[in-house]
């Protein structure tokens, strides 16, 4: 009896073994998604505006403003590069002048019954000065604002058609642009605005 169960024994051990044999092999991978990353391209910020300031009144304005002042029949009269030697105010220097910029006196010839005047002035800033030009701006009461591009301040005022010239400043930290219009009033500040945009397009770069 005790032979016939070890023969069973090793005929069943026998059998699993065989199954175990033909049992397919497999394996275990974990299936892995790839991830697709989403670039978002970054726009570098522009480089800052490099100021040259100009020595030459000539050069003070795109040539588009100065075909356009010319149309007008508006010549420059005075400051350097201009065909006149005198200063453009009698009584001193303009207060650009005085921290080491130019001013420009544009208008119509002497013999010309309308009297229009347009004053430009730009000047390179220095910290040391910075803080003096700030207090004498806000001395003469001009109204206060900043530049369109949120780098500069504003110092201006409309003026009238009778009294007050139209007067609009930019300030940056590097420099000082400003155009006095005579006569004033809303149309002359229009202008004031616009030789000023100009002047800073043709000093930066």
């Amino acid at each position: 009896m005790t032979r016939v169960v070890a023969q069973r024994a090793g005929v069943a051990l026998g059998a699993l073994l065989v199954l175990a044999g033909c049992a397919p092999t497999q394996e275990l991978t974990l299936e892995q998604t790839p991830v697709e990353e989403e670039i978002t391209a970054v726009e570098a910020p522009p480089p800052p505006l490099v100021f040259r300031a100009p020595s030459n009144c000539s050069t003070l304005l795109p040539s588009e403003q100065r075909d356009e002042l010319s149309a007008a029949g508006i010549e420059l009269l005075r400051g350097p590069g201009s065909p006149g030697n005198e200063p453009v105010y009698v009584d001193g220097q303009s207060p650009e002048e005085a921290v080491g910029g130019i001013s420009c006196l544009f208008g119509l010839p002497a013999d010309e019954d309308e009297s229009i005047s347009i004053v430009l002035s730009v000047a390179p800033v220095a910290s040391a000065d910075r803080g003096d030009i700030i207090a004498d701006l806000l001395a003469q009461n001009l109204n206060v604002g900043q530049t369109t591009d949120g780098k500069g301040l504003t110092y201006w005022i409309w003026g009238d058609e009778t009294v007050v010239s139209a007067l609009h400043n930019e300030l940056y930290e590097d420099s000082w642009y400003s155009a006095l219009v005579q006569p004033g009033g809303r149309p002359a500040y229009d202008q004031a605005v616009s030789l000023v945009a100009s002047m800073r397009e043709a000093t930066t770069s």
